[in-house]
C-alpha cells in the first residue's frame, strides 16, 4: 500500500513482473498477485540469484546428489552484504 504523498516509477515491466521504486525508497517487485517490498541491495542480490539460476538451467542436467554437492551456501547464492538471508 502507498503512503500518503508516496508515488511510483517504473523501472522494469515484462509480461510476468514488474518492478517500481516508490518516492519513500522502497523496491516493489510485483510477480502475479504477489508483491515483494524490498531494499535495493536486496533487489541486486535477487537479480544475482535468478541470473544464477537461469545459467544452471542452461547446464546440461545432472543428477540431484551432483547438483547439490555443487550448490553453494545461501550466503554466497544470493550476495547479501550480511552474509545471511536479509528479510
Amino acid at each position: 500500500m502507498l503512503g500518503q504523498g508516496c508515488c511510483r516509477a517504473v523501472l522494469a515491466r515484462g509480461p510476468c513482473a514488474e518492478v517500481t521504486r516508490c518516492s519513500c525508497g522502497h523496491i516493489h517487485l510485483a510477480v502475479g498477485p504477489v508483491t515483494l517490498r524490498l531494499e535495493e541491495d536486496v533487489l541486486r542480490a535477487l537479480g544475482h540469484t535468478l541470473l544464477e539460476a537461469i545459467h544452471q538451467l542452461e547446464l546440461p542436467h545432472a543428477p540431484a546428489h551432483e547438483a547439490e554437492a555443487r550448490e553453494p551456501a545461501p550466503a554466497a547464492a544470493h550476495g547479501a552484504p550480511t552474509g545471511g538471508w536479509k528479510q
